[in-house]
């Protein structure tokens, strides 16, 4: 209870600094206002992690406690400095968006209705999420190890199980860890992440609205992302793809305001500064959350500089705004993403390790060390055309339930039907548009996100690899849907109707053949028969299960690591670095019951015994992978191990299981 409490009070003062630091940087439209306050919460906690956890070395819940208190007092004395220069300002704006925010839905019955549809998926998504145990590959496999260790240690360090934990930027990873550290559980990892999904459908919605959208159809644009089977998918899982789209679409929409922002100011100076402190904390927080996001990065950046340039020309202010916003850019994207390459860097001696990149040796390229396996075998011969319309066409031959990691026809029947076509027709329109200069900025800005998504991505056929310029293209077309309905044309308005039916039909469609069943797997014989034919297990029986007191040890990968169950609470087992086990999760349990620590690959028996009594081990687990092979054939008959439980662990996509043996270091044998 008090670990509990400890929680809400740090969340709370994340919140309350976030909002201190929102009411400093004077947005002027609702979006903006929840754009930026879910950028700097999330951030914030990003921050803290990396100054408390990381610098301080002191990654407990009563430091970062501490660490939330200095950021709601810097938040609050922000706050106080904005109030008195503009007293009654920010409330008066408060009132008048909550009032047309509440009226509005009245004028827009189709945005009403998706808005319960994706307030019923998401409120599914994040129960299961919470109630039962993580299920999802790549959450198990790393997400959540490098923040299981670091609530394991104390301090944000090295994370070796595996060495995507150790090298990989992670910073959603730490708003995953943020409740773990407090409760150590993985329990309330999934409600933090959620907070990214609003993030990126506001940002979508005020993209829209810069473009020259109407209010109803920009929230349709947000909407229709929230139903995306690539997006929806992921909101019970670990996965990073729509955090790190969201902090890419958060930095354009920010980008976009801006020289509106100046031009309602009677002093535009500052409000570039402030706001480029939000665009920094935005790109910083992207590039901590994938390293895709390095493009997204540099073209944003890029485009900031020819943005601060408009509005100071356009406002007489000459070279000063360069001057003050250059660290109010900089100095946020290095606090909050740059530590992560730095880290990995000092390590291995490459930012990007193990991608060989930019002159950086790694392992391989991303073609052969992240592609080479994920790539479907029913596309691995195709051309990248080829590949495409496999995967666009999918949702129209294949009904299966979309999983968290979907591969073919993640952006569902609403890409073919009417995202791809109709952004193309919003696009001319906006070229149209060009002439008079409506729109102008925020559409380049948005092509740029189409740009920096789909050109370097190394599978635009995937995805959840494509999220950030998807959104960018709905934004095309609810400004297309939004001139049709001011047309005075009878074919142009049915023509509205036309794709708003289409609209609506696509997303409710994609959500409720998403829900019938979901891809988590209770081991059972009944339920393994439906998630081969169905790709998951019927919603109802999960409600059911997600109420059973058994539940941890009733779902699949976790059912397959019972054995692990007998160990004693804090037990110590002990991997070799370069070990193949594919799961690294649950060999510490949901509730972090056991602890994991990685000893260099031994020699012989008694050099084992050695590294086990150095790290204070009980147990240590060897698996098929060649770095046990000088200890594997003596082990049986060493008089200082006794062999547990075999543990041959999950056989990964395309590839062998681990083989897993535990043994137990004889306590007499122990120092």
């Amino acid at each position: 209870m008090a670990e509990a409490l400890l929680l809400v009070t740090a969340t709370s003062l994340v919140l309350i600094g976030a909002f201190g630091l929102t009411v400093w940087a004077r947005p002027v439209r609702p979006a903006e206002t929840l754009v930026t306050f879910l950028t700097f919460a999330l951030a914030g906690i990003m921050l803290l992690t990396i100054v408390v956890g990381a610098l301080l070395r002191y990654y407990q819940p009563i430091p970062l406690a501490c660490g939330a208190g200095v950021l709601a007092g810097v938040g609050l004395l922000c706050a106080s400095v904005e109030l008195r220069r503009h007293p009654g300002v920010f409330g008066r704006r408060l009132k008048v968006w909550t009032r047309r925010s509440l009226r509005g839905w009245a004028g827009h019955p189709l945005a009403a209705v998706l808005g319960l549809v994706a307030l019923t998926v998401y409120a599914l998504r994040g129960w299961l999420g919470v109630r039962l145990p993580p299920t999802d590959w790549d959450g198990l496999m790393y997400h959540l190890v490098a923040p299981a260790q670091w609530a394991q240690t104390g301090a944000v360090d090295r994370s070796r199980e595996i060495i995507w934990s150790d090298t990989y930027p992670m910073g959603v990873e730490s708003l995953a860890g943020w409740p773990m550290v407090f409760l150590k559980s993985a329990d309330y990892g999934v409600p933090f992440l959620l907070a990214g999904y609003p993030l990126a459908a506001v940002a979508i919605a005020g993209l829209a609205r810069r473009l020259g959208a109407r209010r109803g159809f920009a929230v349709l644009a947000g909407l229709a992302f929230l139903l995306t089977p690539a997006v929806f998918a992921q909101a019970h899982t670990y996965y990073v793809d729509v955090q790190s789209a969201a902090f890419g679409l958060a930095a354009l929409y920010v980008l976009a305001v801006l020289p509106g922002a100046a031009r309602l100011s009677a002093r535009p100076g500052p409000v570039v500064t402030r706001k480029m402190l939000v665009l920094g904390t935005a790109l910083g927080a992207a590039a901590g959350s994938k390293s895709s996001n390095l493009a997204v990065l540099g073209a944003v950046g890029v485009a900031a500089v020819v943005v601060v340039g408009y509005v100071a020309r356009r406002h007489r202010l000459g070279f000063a705004p360069f001057v003050r916003s250059a660290p109010a850019l900089v100095l946020p994207v290095v606090a909050v993403g740059a530590y992560w390459y730095l880290r990995t860097w000092l390590n291995y001696d490459n930012p990007f390790y193990p991608i060989t990149m930019i002159g950086f040796e790694g392992r391989g390229t991303v073609q052969e060390l992240v592609m080479g396996t994920n790539v479907p075998a029913e596309i691995r011969a195709m051309t990248l055309p080829e590949q495409l319309w496999a995967s666009w066409s999918s949702p129209f031959t294949d009904f299966s339930t979309p999983i968290y990691d979907i591969r073919l026809g993640g952006l569902g029947t609403l890409w073919l039907v009417f995202v791809l076509p109709f952004s193309v027709l919003g696009i001319l329109l906006w070229l149209k548009l060009f002439r008079h200069r409506l729109g102008a900025g925020a559409g380049m800005l948005l092509l740029l996100g189409v740009a920096v998504s789909f050109g370097p991505s190394p599978a635009p056929w995937w995805g959840r690899y494509v999220l950030l310029g998807y959104g960018c293209l709905l934004a095309f077309c609810v400004l297309l849907m939004s001139r049709l309905s001011r047309a005075r044309s009878g074919l142009a308005r049915a023509c509205d109707g036309g794709l708003q039916f289409a609209l609506a039909a696509c997303t409710i469609m994609a959500a409720v053949l998403g829900h019938v069943y979901v891809p988590i797997n209770s081991g059972e014989a009944a339920d393994e028969a439906m998630v081969a034919e169905h790709g998951g297990t019927p919603l109802n029986r999960l409600l059911s299960l997600s109420m059973a007191p058994d539940r941890f040890s009733r779902v699949w990968p976790w059912t397959e690591f019972r054995a692990l169950e007998q160990l004693p609470d804090g037990s110590v087992i002990a991997l070799a670095e370069g070990n193949v086990q594919s799961l690294i999760m649950p060999l510490r349990g949901p509730r972090l019951e056991r602890n994991l620590v990685v000893v260099e690959p031994p020699r012989d028996i008694p050099h084992l015994v050695g590294r086990l009594h150095d790290q204070k081990a009980e147990y240590v687990l060897l698996d098929r992978s060649q770095v046990w092979d000088d200890v594997r054939e003596e082990i049986d008959d060493s008089p200082f191990f006794t062999f547990v439980t075999p543990l041959g662990g999950i056989a990964p996509r395309y590839g062998a299981p681990p083989l897993g043996r535990l043994y137990r270091l004889n306590p007499d044998t122990r120092r």
